[in-house]
């Protein structure tokens, strides 16, 4: 079999310190391969996310072309391993603009620096009303909460608000019975317990090889614009309660949510693939 080098890098993204936040392992290319492969790289590496990118023409309004895949299938949108690979693009790769342009199946995304840390725009994730079966509620541990949503993009990604932080740290979940249960995810958010913490959440999916996401910037669309809305402020700063850990700053803006947060380097080697 005919086989290529690539570089690979593992990025800790949404902290500042090593074995904290969410690993991502980026792979640079110089252009695509095919579908499975991707795929099979990401399940080799067995994190939440692995991300992909290539250089994009002079057609293109952007700088590369970003894809994301977990152990199982390929997403079309990660706030954490878009962070990752614009760490590596700005520290790794010459790359001498502080704005990067990434083409995405969820539009064109920026990244800017910001010193020591990247500032990412997303696109809000808005959210309607619907009641969450019982099924998940008991699997979740049984605490009922104060209001029930989904995400409207992705029906299957279920939001759970509570009233009280507590509930959303303690919270052990039946991780087989989500995973049998739901399409995709599970998100819960409550208001935040120490100073400088705006809301509390956590993110579990199971469904797509993960049981609970360490710090997804994706939940952050979706959280910060309602608690920027419960407190009347554009800028809330969240905290994901999962065993790593993290803190995300967001800004929202219309329909645009800038999510900063820093990044550091774990790993960087070489994979061998298929040519």
């Amino acid at each position: 079999m005919t086989t290529q080098t690539l570089p690979i890098y593992q990025i800790d993204a949404f902290t500042d310190m090593l074995f904290a936040g969410n690993p991502a392992a980026v792979v640079p290319l110089s252009g695509w391969l095919a579908d499975d492969v991707l795929q099979k790289i990401a399940m080799e590496n067995n994190l939440s996310e692995t991300a992909f990118f290539v250089p994009c023409d002079d057609r293109d309004d952007a700088d590369f072309h970003i894809r994301w895949f977990t152990p199982t299938v390929e997403v079309p949108l990660c706030g954490h391993a878009t962070l990752a690979s614009a760490f590596v693009i700005f520290n790794h790769l010459g790359f001498k603009s502080d704005l990067l342009k990434l083409q995405s199946k969820s539009g064109i995304l920026t990244a800017r620096r910001d010193h020591d840390a990247i500032v990412l725009d997303f696109p809000k994730q808005p959210i309607k009303a619907n009641e969450i079966p019982q099924e998940v509620l008991t699997a979740l541990g049984g605490a009922k909460p104060v209001e029930s949503y989904v995400v409207a993009s992705r029906d299957t990604d279920i939001v759970a608000v509570y009233d009280n932080a507590k509930t959303v740290r303690d919270m052990a979940p039946d991780m087989s019975v989500l995973g049998r249960l739901t399409g995709r995810g599970v998100i819960v958010t409550a208001p935040g317990d120490k100073t400088g913490l705006d809301m509390i959440s956590r993110f579990f999916v199971p469904a797509i090889g993960i049981n609970e996401d360490p710090v997804t910037g994706y939940m952050h669309c979706v959280v910060a614009p309602y608690w920027a809305d419960k407190l009347g402020q554009e800028d809330v700063v969240g905290y994901q309660a999962s065993a790593r850990g993290g803190v995300v700053a967001c800004k929202v803006a219309g329909d645009r949510v800038e999510l900063k947060g820093e990044a550091i380097l774990y790993l960087k080697g070489e994979i061998v693939v298929p040519a």
